[in-house]
């Protein structure tokens, strides 16, 4: 039922800080996210013919798709998060173009992005939810596999979610992805605070759920966007400190976990 969430494990701690996940967390894509992003390439060879850049549009982005999956698949190994600028370059290299301007490359990057932005709803749950945990005196922050800092920071903002939130950072601002618990530690050291006094809440079992757990923080699972592969693949194998249904159960949780203190 809504409002209903499942405790897997409780122990007693000092919470203070709670850190969110933002895409399919607070904020969910509503829309074919794969087709979305085939036409946001389309988008972005648009950026370069318009610049004057010597390619076809078709061909192009093709071939961008190719080099951003290749680029997808080496960064779920490796966890380390590099500028779209250098897949962009890469594929470009195929039309013999070796050097744009930068203003030309992120044109055409932000191209690509602001098609996908106007996707990306507002969870229903997300400002009441937010505003509840503010005035009970958590402190927020966020954590985000984003591989463009201006795109994540217009989503934010589109959203008004930026006051709530004492510290936001970025995968492409520290160049490492979750779940390196790096990515973890080092939020934890801008808020100087401790992994015993944070939870994360977020919708990917090995992002996430793992992330945190490595980092000695515990997690939150949110469910409802949680169907997918990524997930479904280690759902017996990785298994969350809590697990709620959506946002509001949060308030319930936090206020449960308090009062174990």
């Amino acid at each position: 039922m809504p409002g209903d969430f499942v405790v897997l494990t409780i122990e007693k701690k000092k919470l203070s800080v709670i850190l969110f996940d933002l895409g399919f967390t607070l904020i969910n894509f509503e829309g074919d996210f794969h087709q979305a992003m085939r036409e946001s390439y389309l988008a972005m060879a648009d950026s370069l013919l318009a610049s004057g850049c010597k390619i076809e549009r078709q061909t192009f982005a093709g071939k961008f798709y190719e080099a951003i999956s290749q680029y997808y698949r080496n960064r779920a190994v490796d966890l380390i998060e590099r500028p779209v600028e250098e897949t962009l370059l890469k594929t470009l290299h195929h039309f013999d173009v070796h050097h744009l301007d930068d203003p030309v490359l992120a044109e055409a990057v932000k191209a690509m992005y602001l098609y996908t932005e106007a996707w990306w709803k507002l969870e229903p749950d997300t400002h009441e939810t937010l505003t509840t945990l503010r005035n009970m005196g958590y402190r927020l922050a966020i954590i985000s596999n984003a591989s463009n800092t201006p795109d994540l920071n217009r989503l934010i903002d589109n959203h008004n979610l930026r006051h709530y939130f004492e510290l936001v950072v970025i995968s492409a601002e520290e160049g490492i992805r979750k779940p390196d618990p790096r990515i973890f530690t080092k939020t934890l050291k801008k808020l100087g605070t401790q992994p015993e006094s944070a939870i994360m809440v977020g919708d990917t079992l090995p992002a996430d759920v793992l992330g945190a757990q490595n980092s000695g923080i515990k997690s939150v699972w949110i469910t409802r966007r949680a169907n997918r592969p990524e997930n479904n693949d280690v759902i017996e194998s990785i298994q969350p400190d809590y697990k709620i249904p959506d946002l509001t159960s949060l308030v319930s949780l936090v206020d449960q976990i308090s009062s174990v203190n």
